[in-house]
């Protein structure tokens, strides 16, 4: 159990808020409506698409061709920077993470960088992870989210966020040449591994539906139950992977969402400066509870989706709770010898609140 709650504190986080929640609203058919079983299908999807790519050795391919083509240690680390910046649009930002951070921290201690350098990267990783996912729907829950509720189509989706999208790009890599200037000679220490071409090119195919469905072109629940049936017959250790608890960790957000939605003063309070300063309002409440529930909890109270999605998605900036996905690479962090975790912890906190004081006063010109 203590395992359990360690390795799971946000879904037992969401679970306690929605119990407590629920003493101000009583379980109800409201519950199962405030469930967003649309975005839920696409999140399943999208994992097992996720997971699939990385039991094939894609990720891994293209991480390990980066590495021969680098040549030394500052143009490999600022390369992984991008990479994660471009995966997390089409994988989500935890994703991109979860696969290469890791393979970060073991490819720069292969190449005897000091601490200093590895630190910087995995939080230049994590700042990239979070502001490239903002490019695409798919890549954060908040951005599916949102448009689910909304009903936003493409067009005006991309209007809002490609300059946000833009900006961070710049500011990335601009940061990354700036902090990242030690190098050296690098000799690739690996002959490369062998991918999978037919789950490859099955799992790429089940992504361009998934965008599809993402888009409205076609139904969610064609995509849906299309994927189930090709995992459960052609490959159903995907099925074992896929993150059950994250599925579950929403629907308690959902349900605090509505139960927090009904509380009358808790509607006043947020209704008012959601109608003045949304962006502001929407990037401040992600600071204390992370950018996901701040979209559940706040799109209810939004005339139009611009300002919950431009609020939550440089939100993710900040504290290691804004964003979910913060945590994963401070977990990992957090667990090397000899790490630098205090100086970890100082470097992501001054980036990032630098960043996304450049980001909130960018959304005041344009």
């Amino acid at each position: 159990m203590v395992r359990f709650i360690k390795n799971e504190t946000t879904f037992v986080i969401a679970l306690i808020a929605a119990l407590i929640s629920a003493l101000f609203n009583p379980p109800s058919k409201a519950w199962l409506d405030a469930i967003d079983f649309r975005t839920l299908a696409l999140l399943f999807s999208l994992m097992g698409i996720s997971e699939g790519l990385k039991a094939s050795h894609f990720f891994d391919s293209v991480a390990y061709s980066i590495e021969r083509k680098a040549g030394n240690t500052r143009r490999l680390s600022i390369l992984l920077v991008m990479i994660v910046f471009i995966s997390s649009m089409f994988f989500t930002n935890d994703v991109s993470l979860l696969i290469f951070v890791p393979f970060s921290m073991m490819i720069l201690d292969m190449a005897r960088v000091d601490e200093e350098h590895v630190a910087k990267v995995v939080v230049l990783e994590t700042i990239s992870a979070n502001l490239g996912s903002m490019t695409t729907p798919v890549g954060n829950p908040q951005n599916l989210y949102i448009c689910s509720f909304f009903n936003v189509d493409a067009a005006p989706f991309f209007r809002t966020i490609l300059p946000y999208s833009a900006i961070s790009l710049i500011l990335v890599l601009a940061l990354s040449f700036i902090l990242l200037r030690r190098s050296h000679a690098l000799e690739s220490q690996n002959e490369g591994i062998s991918v999978d071409s037919k789950k490859t090119a099955l799992y790429i195919a089940l992504l361009i539906v998934a965008l599809l469905a993402v888009f409205r072109v076609i139904d969610w629940r064609m995509l849906f139950f299309a994927e189930a049936i090709i995992l459960l017959i052609w490959d159903r250790k995907i099925l074992l992977k896929i993150d059950y608890i994250l599925l579950l960790t929403f629907v308690c957000f959902f349900i605090f969402s509505e139960n927090m939605g009904n509380i009358e003063a808790v509607r006043n309070l947020l209704s008012s400066p959601m109608e003045s300063h949304p962006i502001a309002t929407s990037a401040l409440v992600s600071q204390v509870i992370s950018n996901v529930p701040a979209a559940i909890l706040l799109s209810p109270f939004s005339d139009s989706f611009e300002g919950v999605l431009i609020g939550t998605d440089i939100g993710g900036l900040g504290t290691p709770i804004a964003s979910l996905a913060s945590l994963i690479s401070l977990k990992f962090y957090m667990k090397r010898k000899g790490g630098k975790k205090e100086r970890y912890m100082l470097l992501f906190l001054l980036w990032n609140f630098a960043l996304l004081l450049a980001l909130a006063l960018f959304s005041l010109a344009v």
